[in-house]
């Protein structure tokens, strides 16, 4: 079992206000914050015993280009308070977990059905849109999100 350190945050920590103190399971690999110690470690705990599927290799180029849309409406769209989402890390995690769905809904598409590049026109906007859900609310299940999505593109092409 890797060792768990525990430690006050520092100024470059862009975290909840209500963060005080870090739990870090060995170099990194796992985060958590909490406004006292015994909070930061219960919520490394928490964060861990979810089972979260894993992401290999094949699914890099989703995560990135989830990210990406991520991050362009993040610059779009100032927003400072992620304390909701257990800080910007949390954020963007609740972004690049629909990796498997994207990848899995491409690999179903037929072969000349979709003239675009999917990763820019189809895993980027996901994100961006995605996204914005998140910070704005709403009840659009992701499923739909990107029905949505490669219906509009595909009409693009027609």
């Amino acid at each position: 079992m890797k060792n768990i350190t525990i430690g006050h945050t520092g100024a470059d920590w862009r975290v909840a206000a209500s963060a005080r103190y870090y739990a870090e399971r060995g170099d990194g690999e796992e985060y958590a914050f909490g406004a006292t110690p015994t909070e930061a470690l219960a919520n490394l705990e928490k964060r861990e015993s979810v089972k979260v599927p894993k992401f290999y290799e094949n699914l890099s180029d989703e995560i990135a280009f989830l990210a990406l849309g991520a991050a362009v409406f993040l610059r779009e769209n100032r927003i400072a308070d992620f304390e909701r989402f257990d800080g910007y890390m949390g954020f963007i995690g609740r972004v690049i977990q629909h990796a498997p769905l994207l990848a899995s809904r491409w690999q179903q598409m037929d072969v000349g059905q979709f003239d675009g590049v999917w990763l820019y026109d189809v895993t980027e906007r996901f994100g961006r849109e995605w996204a914005e859900l998140l910070v704005g609310g709403g009840d659009t299940s992701p499923e739909v999100l990107l029905e949505q999505i490669i219906s509009d593109e595909l009409a693009k092409w027609e």
